[in-house]
């Protein structure tokens, strides 16, 4: 029986064919993530404070109405302030993708422009890609909330306007020069730090050439009206700013253009164009002058005048400097108000030495300030000034002055003499003639006059006795004996006292006369003591008196 032979085992040396397929299925695998990874291009991210509208898979990203990418991912910032906004671009538009490059979103909206983006109603809103000129890669951006006014790369010129009023400026406002539309306002921001509205401004070109370093820029409402002491101002600005408003720009009269500006530079924002040309008047001599009248209407850009011309402006109304009494001083001394005098208004090349010194001539001269009317519908003050020769006598006028003089050397400004107007003269001589008739002896007079009255009745009596007398005696025979000439003298007297007895034309007028006198003195004591409760009843329309009250009887 023949024993089994043993196998023999021996390895194999060579790979077998059949690992070829799953090598290749892996290289054609990675071959295809790479190709797929090519093909899908950058990948963005803009954040923004609210994604209405964006749907992730849906909202396309668009440049010039093409498709450029799609959103892939919607979700908030870790955190939670924000939203992270992450979409897929085509690979051939990376270029597009640099550091000036602005995204925002396109909706339907109702602004100052009209109406916008009404072809998303159906089809949902999209991201609109604006490329900047930049070389830089950038694949993080922020989404405007408003589309930008011009690219960045647009020609012209952009400047920065500065104002720490409220300037009702908006993106959209139009920029005009002449009343033409050379730009728009780009956006607005408000600085913190310096508390001051900056707004960006793009003029196209080739209107930038218009921008040099003495251009002044203004707030150019639509249509304003403004009563001052002046008059009546009336402003109707273009159509473009009727509604909405805008900036205006220009050269102020007379001045030379200048270099034109770079790109960037800041200019200061004025409220009106009126504005500007107060604000030239840099150099002025300020002085203190005190009113012991009222100021209301007297605000503080009023204007200073000498014989119509204007000088100079109100400052401060009142100005009330560093004094611990204020009020006490406004009721001894006047109410306190600032004025300056500007040189640049009185003629060119005048320095403030020599301004100076006119106005210390012109002061030692008689120059003083009195407050007139400029304006008799809103009642707006003004101060003229004038010089008076006649030197003051008044000592109790001389004394006020002085007291004043201290007041304003104390607070570092030389003091202007004050007169007071005509109406205020008129009405403190026609308040001191009714302080005379409240002082006569009203009740005196009276008592005098009844007592005249009954002397005169105790004189009447006594002369118709008289009267009565001498008939007796006239009708004695024995008078007869007297010589003619007695008897006639006697008989002229009877004659005479017969005219003043009772019955007679003379006695008649004389007691009608006394009676018109009696009647008229207690006509005259109710306006008497109407002035005497009331010293401007004669201008001013006396309150009626209440009914006087009898006492209640006591119990």
């Amino acid at each position: 029986m023949t024993q089994p032979k043993m196998a023999k085992i021996s390895r194999i040396r060579q790979l077998s064919p059949i690992w070829v397929v799953p090598i290749a299925a892996v290289l054609i695998g990675l071959w295809m993530l790479y190709n797929h990874q090519q093909q899908q291009g950058a990948l963005l991210t803009l954040l923004t404070a609210d994604a209405e509208g964006i749907v992730a898979g849906k909202t396309q990203i668009k440049s010039r109405s093409v498709d450029i990418g799609q959103v892939v991912s919607v979700e908030l910032s870790r955190d939670l302030k924000q939203v992270i906004i992450k979409a897929r671009m085509k690979p051939a538009i990376t270029a597009l993708l640099n550091a000036d490059s602005q995204f925002w979103v396109v909706k339907p909206q109702v602004g100052r422009g009209g109406i916008t983006g009404l072809n998303t109603l159906l089809s949902g809103v999209y991201i609109e890609l604006q490329p900047g000129d930049s070389t830089q890669l950038q694949l993080q951006h922020q989404l405007l909330d408003t589309p930008p006014v011009a690219p960045a790369d647009a020609p012209g010129i952009r400047v920065v306007l500065s104002t720490k009023e409220s300037g009702g400026l908006a993106a959209g406002d139009p920029v005009l020069y002449r009343g033409y539309e050379v730009g728009t306002v780009e956006y607005s921001e408000f600085d913190l730090s310096l508390r001051r509205t900056q707004y960006q401004l793009y003029i196209r070109e080739p209107f930038d050439v218009l921008v040099s370093e003495n251009v002044r820029f203004w707030l150019s409402s639509g249509f304003s009206v403004d009563l001052t002491a002046e008059g009546l101002q009336v402003d109707v600005g273009s159509a473009a700013t009727l509604l909405t408003g805008g900036v205006s720009f220009d050269l102020m009269q007379g001045w030379p253009a200048g270099s034109v500006v770079a790109d960037g530079t800041e200019f200061q924002l004025f409220p009106n164009k009126q504005s500007i040309q107060d604000g030239l008047y840099s150099e002025f001599v300020e002085y203190l002058v005190f009113f012991d009248e009222s100021v209301r209407g007297l605000k503080a850009g009023a204007p200073v005048e000498y014989r119509g011309v204007r000088v100079g402006t109100v400052t401060s109304v009142p100005f009330f400097f560093s004094i611990d009494k204020p009020f006490e001083v406004s009721l001894q001394q006047g109410i306190p108000v600032l004025i300056r005098i500007e040189a640049g208004r009185l003629y060119e090349n005048l320095t403030l030495a020599q301004l100076r010194q006119e106005l210390e001539k012109a002061v030692g001269r008689g120059m003083h300030a009195t407050l007139k009317t400029g304006n008799l519908l809103t009642g707006a003050l003004y101060i003229d000034l004038d010089i008076n020769q006649e030197p003051v006598q008044d000592v109790e006028l001389l004394a006020l002055q002085a007291q004043q003089f201290s007041l304003s050397q104390s607070a570092g400004y030389p003091m202007l003499p004050t007169t007071r107007s005509g109406l205020s003269n008129i009405e403190q001589k026609v308040l001191m003639a009714l302080d005379k008739i409240n002082n006569l002896p009203v009740e005196q007079l009276l008592v005098q006059s009844e007592q005249t009255m009954q002397s005169t009745q105790i004189l009447m009596q006594n002369a118709s006795s008289m009267v009565a007398q001498l008939d007796a005696l006239v009708a004695n025979p024995q008078m007869q004996q007297l010589p003619a000439q007695l008897q006639q003298s006697l008989q002229d007297l009877q004659l005479m006292l017969a005219g003043l007895s009772p019955g007679s034309a003379a006695y008649d007028r004389l007691n009608g006369n006394l009676q018109t006198l009696d009647q008229v003195l207690r006509e005259v004591q109710p306006l008497l003591q109407t002035l005497n409760q009331q010293s401007n009843a004669l201008v001013f329309e006396a309150e009626a008196a209440t009914d006087p009250q009898p006492k209640r009887a006591k119990q």
